[in-house]
């Protein structure tokens, strides 16, 4: 009997052993897939009609598929609305996401938001646009005074000398109308050939870009040029020059390569315009946004490039791969 009991209680023991481990399996199951990263994203603009920021957002979710994160991708309607983009990027870092990729409406009214996701201590990765700050981990973005440079160094050397441009932006307190302008106004005055009659602002609408081409055009009968600052500027403008018949006397230089703007160009409306790569723009925010997270050294600044696109070169096949890239 004292040789049974010996082999009986270890036995016992197992069992109570085994059991307990198929119970604590039964309730805990396998661990767990650690979730996959999303990364929020605060565009200037979420207007589906925006066709650079369509392709923004391909160039995106190309990268999240390639990573295997999700994009939460939000903004204001129209990109002159700074205290709507304000009010957005406040919810968003109420729910603080691990990173945040952020299109600034405004280089200095967004500071502050920046820095309070610095204090949460989620990463900023800027895009297109910047901010009034070293906080952001990179800027992903095309050298804007350099394609303006670009720019007004091809229409100056074809306009007539003495006689006067004018310069059409988008949104005050963007960066990328601060740099552009200063990018034209540093070749045009430098070379002092053209003088310009000033700045106006369209904050973002096709027909206030229409009606101040319009009047600009009534009231400086010797106007040589327009130089546009975005797309919506340069669409505008080409409508009113196409429409009042001034087409070729009315030179027109711009940026972006919408759909539209190609058509104007094709009909002689349109001299040169200056295409970003807005597929980069997206695909390397995302691969940055990724690696900050995971905590890699990235550099300040991350150059997408620029090409200057006119009549002569716009059927090379390098410039139509930029001309119509895939829109879904």
């Amino acid at each position: 009997m004292k040789h049974i009991a010996a082999l009986i209680v270890p036995a016992i023991i197992l069992i109570i052993l085994l059991f307990g481990s198929l119970v604590i399996l039964f309730f805990t199951g396998n661990p767990s897939p650690q979730k996959p990263l999303t990364v929020s994203v605060i565009l200037k603009t979420i207007d589906t009609n925006m066709e650079f920021w369509q392709v923004v957002k391909n160039g995106m979710q190309v990268a999240a598929t390639e990573t295997g994160v999700n994009l939460e991708i939000t903004g204001p309607w129209v990109e002159s609305d700074i205290q709507g983009q304000i009010e957005i990027t406040e919810k968003v870092l109420k729910n603080r996401p691990k990173v945040l990729i952020l299109s600034a409406t405004d280089y200095n009214r967004l500071v502050p938001l920046v820095q309070q996701a610095q204090e949460l201590g989620i990463p900023v990765v800027t895009l297109d646009s910047g901010v009034n700050s070293t906080i952001p981990v990179t800027f992903v973005a095309t050298n804007n005074i350099e394609a303006a440079e670009k720019l007004a160094r091809y229409a100056n050397d074809l306009l007539p000398p003495g006689k006067p441009v004018a310069i059409i932006n988008h949104v005050p307190g963007a960066t990328t109308a601060i740099e552009r302008e200063q990018g034209v106004r540093k070749v045009l005055e430098a070379e002092g050939k053209n003088p310009i009659l000033g700045t106006w602002f369209t904050n973002n609408f096709q027909e206030n870009a229409y009606s101040i081409t319009k009047k600009l055009m009534e009231e400086h009968k010797d106007l040589a040029a327009i130089l546009a600052m975005n797309e919506v500027s340069v669409i505008g403008a080409a409508k009113a020059i196409e429409d009042t018949g001034m087409a070729g006397k009315v030179k027109l230089y711009g940026f972006d390569n919408s759909l539209p703007e190609i058509k104007f160009m094709e009909r002689g409306i349109l001299q040169a315009t200056v295409i970003q790569k807005p597929f980069n723009m997206g695909y390397l925010s995302v691969k940055a946004a990724i690696d900050a997270v995971n905590k890699k050294a990235l550099p300040a600044f991350i150059d997408t490039g620029s090409v200057l696109i006119t009549p002569d070169n716009m059927y090379l096949p390098e410039n139509q791969k930029l001309l119509f890239p895939f829109i879904e």
